[in-house]
Parts: C-alpha cells; structure tokens; sequence
C-alpha cells in the first residue's frame, strides 16, 4: 500500500504519521524490527528498493517512510526512477510505503518557470508528485483556519487539563499563529503556570513571546526607509512561514499605533525614557520605537494608520486576495515624493528580486 502525507501543518502530520506507524507495529511488528524511515534528502533508487522490496522479517509486512524526497533532494533524476519504479512490474504494493512530505506548495519552494523551447514537450518537474497526488490513500494537512485554530487550542488546553478564557485564545493566536509546533509549548507552559485556573490574556501577555516581533519591526523598518522590495519580501516570509493575514495586520496595526504615540510624544519630549514612562514600555523597546519614529512624518503615520483600518475592513468582507492587497498597501506606504506621482509600481518585479535574494 502507498500512502502520501503532505501540507504546512507538519505538526498534525507528524502526530498522524506517529499514529501509522503505531497501528502498524501493533498489527503486525510488535517488536518495530520492519519499519525503517529513510531520509528523502540522500535517498537513492537502490536504497529505496532494498527498503520497500524486502518482505517481512517474521512479519507479514514492512512499513517504510520516506522523508521530504520531493522537497529536499536536489538530484533531478530520482524522482523520475521512483515514478518508473512504482509504476512497474517489479513493485507490489505487499509492503506498506508512506511518502511524508511538508510544505510542497510553499512559494520559496516552486521551481524556477523557465523559457520552453519551441517543439518541447511539457514535462513536469516534479512528477513524484504528481503520482503520489493520483493514489488513493493521501491526506493533505493544510493550514489550520481562525476557527479550526481556536478549537484546537481549546481541545489541547484540555488535554492538559487546564482552561483558557476567550480573550487569553485571541491573545495566544496573535502572538503564536498557526505554529502548532510552538503553540503546543506554550499551552503546556501556560497550563503548567496556572495549573488549575484559568488561563488570561494577562497569562499570556506575561508568558509568551510574539512570533512575529522581530520580523514586524524589521518590516515596518523597510516602510520607513521606502525600502520595497525588502517590505514585499518579508510580507512574503511571513505569509509563507503560516502567519494569517490577520494576524500581521494586528501586529502591523499595534506597531504603527505605538509609532504614532511615540512620533507625537518625540515632537516635544525626545528623550527614550519619556516615551518608555508615558507608553508603559521596557526601555529597550522605547529605544528602538523612537529611532523607528524619526523615519517618518506624523502625517505619513496617521495616513499608514487609516491605511491599516482600511486593510482590515478588506479582509474581513472577503475583498481580495489578501497577498495582492498587502502588496498594494506595501507600494503605496512606500511611495516616496519622487515616484508619488507615477501611476503604477511594478509589484511582479520587486516581487521577483525579494524572492531572488531569499
């Protein structure tokens, strides 16, 4: 039997990969001597063979896994010898072969388009893929939506035996995203502090530390400096790496609303320390807001702020595709009064060199 497990959640297909090899080895190998797991990344043809063609050693059955082939072997050849292979005569489907992929569709990952030559014929680049995607037994693991999320946090909360208000849960997906990965930590270390109360906002605010900070900051630094391509490229990133658009909006929201406060305060009290007391900030993060500040005009902040407002009124009605309207939003924050007055950015062309850079 040939399996295949793909998508960007890789926790949930980790779990349900455990969950296979558990069911396996109590039907048929008790003892785990028949399953092997073969790194996608070295594999070779004669490796796989030896694997997936051997019959069971006092078992029935093999389980083999292979791991990340199409996404982390860079020999062009060996998908096309496992196309051929399994789809020969000389494989039979006794054993049992779970391919095991992540994100496959991330655009950081998709072949380069190439110019075809005349009379060429179209082959695709990928054509394990394309076989695994045409078989019976595949589950897809795609990222978890608003609502799937907040169930799932709510279902582990409890399977640790803990509770969590609903305002502690936004808090939690605006900090964390879709990163069960990271999520499952933190519930574990919340439910750990607060071991049979339950779970607040504050909790969370105390406790975890936003994914996105960092990256934030260094894209509402490329707005400041007009920079771009760097602003498409780490929208990119983010959209990407599984954060929901809503999730960067918030966090570009909070952080020109702090920008705004700071540039007001800076017009008449510039010191850090003065914006770190009124705003209720640590003082390093006074510092870098206030030098974040100085890149932009008060009136350029409060016209990014009703921008943002804008944004999210879109987002929330379904107008658009939420890639296409930060890239609009991105052109026109970094619109500097040389090229203000032009009727178009090209978008595709700083797209294309933040991916090149990547």
């Amino acid at each position: 039997m040939l399996m295949f497990l793909y998508g960007p959640d890789t926790y949930s297909s980790r779990q349900r990969l455990h969950q296979l090899k558990q069911g396996f080895k109590k039907k048929y190998d008790p003892s785990g001597s028949n399953v092997s797991v073969l790194d996608g990344e070295k594999l070779t043809l004669e490796v796989f063979r030896r694997a997936a063609g051997t019959a069971g050693f006092l078992a029935s059955k093999r389980l083999v896994v292979v791991e990340s082939v199409i996404e982390k072997n860079s020999k062009k050849e060996i998908q096309k010898e496992l196309v051929e292979y399994l789809s020969s005569p000389d494989w039979t489907d006794e054993n049992v072969v779970i391919f095991w992929e992540g994100d496959i569709n991330s655009s950081n990952r998709r072949p380069k388009k190439t110019a075809k030559k005349k009379g060429a014929s179209s082959r695709s680049t990928r054509p394990l893929l394309e076989k695994l995607l045409a078989e019976r037994h595949i589950e897809e693991f795609p990222t978890l939506r608003p609502a799937e999320l907040v169930k799932w946090i709510q279902d582990h909360v409890r399977g640790c035996k803990g509770s969590i208000d609903s305002y502690a849960i936004d808090e939690l997906m605006t900090r964390v995203g879709t990163n069960l990965w990271q999520m499952t930590q933190e519930i574990d270390k919340l439910t750990a502090f607060r071991q049979n109360e339950m779970i607040s906002a504050d909790d969370v605010r105390l406790l975890v530390r936003s994914s996105y900070d960092e990256n934030i900051f260094h894209l509402t630094d490329a707005i400041g400096s007009k920079d771009l391509r760097k602003t498409l490229e780490l929208i990119g990133d983010q959209l990407s790496s599984g954060a929901h658009e809503l999730y960067i909006l918030t966090m570009l929201t909070r952080q020109f609303r702090l920008l705004l406060q700071a540039r007001d305060l800076i017009e008449t009290e510039p010191h850090p320390a003065t914006v770190a007391s009124r705003l209720g900030l640590p003082p390093f993060i006074a510092q870098q807001l206030v030098s974040q500040a100085q890149k932009f005009t008060l009136s350029e902040l409060i016209g990014i702020h009703q921008q943002l407002a804008e944004l999210d009124m879109k987002f929330k009605t379904s107008e658009g595709d939420p890639r296409l309207l930060f890239d609009l939003f991105a052109v026109s924050v970094c619109k500097t009064p040389t090229n203000a007055s032009k009727d178009s950015v090209s978008i595709e062309a700083s797209r294309a060199d933040a991916s090149a850079v990547r």
